[in-house]
């Protein structure tokens, strides 16, 4: 893979590698990889990175090839594709498939997935997910194609904004609100979570959107990243998600698992820097509960 930049009369005078770490905002790392193994040139030839750059120039970039690793493989299998260029994927997961391996690698996932769809285009890139959901959640999902698109789009908040759609059981009774509450691991457990105050700062913004018969449609955006941060707030409001048995939801045999939609997804491109957003509507299963 390969980037190309043209410096500006305002970037004229820097050195390659202030220009790399300034203006295409390399971390450190990307930087070392960069240099020891990959290629940079000016004008179509090699240079040292200490040399000044002239207003004009162009800069190119040549990324070295990644390592994948054991541990995620590449498999067949349905992958939804919303929008795909060479630094973005943006699919929609189903529910009941978890987005990494499991401990022994035997049940699919969408990361192996990712790799197979990757082999048939010809990237040599692993995956860098950069909004991960939980196996029983579906919805919208974001992968970089490449770790510098990673890091960018990692290295700063607010680059990404998701709103979710749940079915929550009974019926709120205001409108919209905010749970502020903090959210740690459960002594004992690897999976639960919980409410309390040794935990870290957590925040959850609601709105109803439909009252039925016995539970309630919400959109909820998150104002933190927590671990089960949605079903262990709307929980803790006496609300917890249909199907959600880990945190006092009924079971739904129609459900597989919590019945949570990433249904919302905006963000700022890492190269073109253009915003583009992102629709998805919840399984049609959720029709029955109206």
């Amino acid at each position: 893979m390969k980037k190309v930049w043209h410096v500006s009369k305002e970037r004229e005078g820097r050195s390659i590698k202030n220009f790399l770490l300034k203006e295409a905002q390399f971390s450190r790392q990307i930087f070392k990889r960069v240099k020891n193994d990959g290629q940079v040139t000016v004008n179509g030839e090699d240079v040292e990175l200490w040399k000044p750059l002239k207003s004009g120039d162009e800069v190119t970039v040549f990324f070295p090839l990644e390592e994948r690793g054991s541990y995620i493989q590449p498999e067949p299998g349905p992958l939804t594709i919303v929008y795909e260029d060479e630094d973005l994927l943006v699919i929609e997961k189903p529910s009941d498939i978890a987005v990494i391996p499991s401990i022994d690698k035997s049940q699919p996932c969408i990361a192996n997935r990712v790799l197979h769809h990757y082999d048939k285009q010809g990237i040599s890139s692993t995956v860098h997910i950069i909004t991960r959901l939980d196996r029983n959640t579906s919805g919208l999902m974001v992968i970089a194609k490449h770790a510098y698109g990673h890091m960018l789009l990692t290295r700063k908040e607010k680059l990404i904004d998701r709103h979710y759609k749940a079915l929550v059981q009974g019926l709120l009774e205001t409108d919209c609100g905010t749970v502020e509450e903090p959210i740690a691991r459960v002594e004992g457990s690897i999976i639960r979570r919980t409410v309390s105050e040794i935990g870290k700062p957590s925040k959850t913004l609601y709105e109803v959107e439909e009252r039925y018969a016995d539970c309630t449609l919400v959109r909820l955006q998150l104002m933190t990243g927590r671990t089960h941060q949605i079903r262990v707030h709307m929980a803790h409001i006496g609300h917890p998600l249909i199907g959600d048995t880990l945190y006092g939801g009924i079971e739904a045999a129609e459900l597989s698992g919590q019945a949570l939609h990433c249904s919302y997804l905006k963000l700022i491109h890492p190269w073109t820097k253009k915003e583009m957003t992102f629709t998805s509507d919840p399984p049609a299963i959720w029709e029955k509960y109206k």
